[in-house]
């Protein structure tokens, strides 16, 4: 489940990115499939304290939205990997 949430959100993203002519949000430096990933856990945990099925779904938005408005407020990111660089 937490790979369906986090595959949904990413290749949404992508999607949009394509069709706007862009770089997808997750060939870059942002946390973006993170913060899918935080939500899809989120949910799932809430799920499985058996709290109501519309807080599970606003909880782990909310997770999502608040972690992605937080690393573009501070500018955020993950270590980029790069195979070809030598150290």
């Amino acid at each position: 489940a937490v790979i369906m949430g986090v595959m949904t959100g990413v290749v949404g993203g992508v999607i949009r990115d394509v069709l706007c002519n862009e770089i997808p949000l997750i060939f870059q430096k942002e946390i973006y499939a993170t913060a899918c990933i935080a939500g899809a856990l989120t949910f799932i945990g809430l799920r499985m304290l058996g709290t109501p099925h519309w807080l599970d779904t606003a909880a782990a938005m909310l997770v999502v939205l608040l972690a992605r408005l937080a690393a573009i407020h501070w500018h955020l990111a993950l270590p980029r990997f790069h195979l070809l660089d030598k150290p």
